[in-house]
């Protein structure tokens, strides 16, 4: 199997899952399309480095998960919302170890057990996870969530809200937070 010293994760990428060599040095299998092979990087290397390329790196990508989903751990990360880029984790990836999975890229899951699940993408991999087929539902929709809602905030549109018969609109201009009320002007 191929072997690589780099990587940075693209819109192809499906997963990452920690591997050992045969001295015990941590690496890294990626699947990316239909295709397998061996980064000598751990995922949070590989990760941070696809985020320095976008323009941020892992602590920011944390914060912005925070700021949007609340202070939670195990959070997704987005790299890229226009490129559909938003990961999760299937383990505490401060602690080393686990799978990491671009929503995107899963097609189903099938329940093993209680505790495991496999999960199935769609270019055909199937990959069994440690996780109740619950959770990973949530961590997918974790990200999902995540993903759409830095996607809106970097498309710049405002966003109006009409309550009809009032004429009231209410408009947010990109970058802004709260909504601002535009009364319709009167037609002379």
């Amino acid at each position: 199997m191929m072997i690589r010293n780099s990587y940075l994760m693209n819109r192809e990428t499906v997963g990452m899952l920690v591997e050992y060599d045969a001295k015990g040095v941590e690496m890294t299998r990626v699947i990316e399309g239909k295709n397998t092979f061996f980064v000598i990087k751990t995922p949070l290397e590989i990760l941070n480095d696809t985020l320095n390329y976008f323009g941020s790196d892992l602590n920011g990508a944390l914060i912005g998960a925070k700021s949007v989903l609340g202070g939670k751990y195990k959070l997704p990360i987005c790299i890229n919302a226009q490129l559909g880029m938003a990961w999760f984790s299937c383990s505490s990836f401060r602690k080393g170890g686990g799978i990491w999975l671009s929503y995107i890229h899963i097609n189903h899951f099938e329940k093993i057990n209680d505790k495991e699940t496999m999960v199935h993408t769609n270019f055909g991999h199937s990959l069994p996870v440690s996780m109740s087929t619950n959770q990973l539902e949530f961590k997918r929709d974790q990200a999902a969530y995540l993903h759409t809602t830095f996607y809106e905030r970097s498309t710049l549109k405002k966003t109006f809200y009409y309550e009809p018969g009032s004429g009231i609109t209410f408009c947010k201009e990109p970058g802004d937070i709260n909504y601002k009320v535009k009364e319709n002007e009167k037609e002379e």
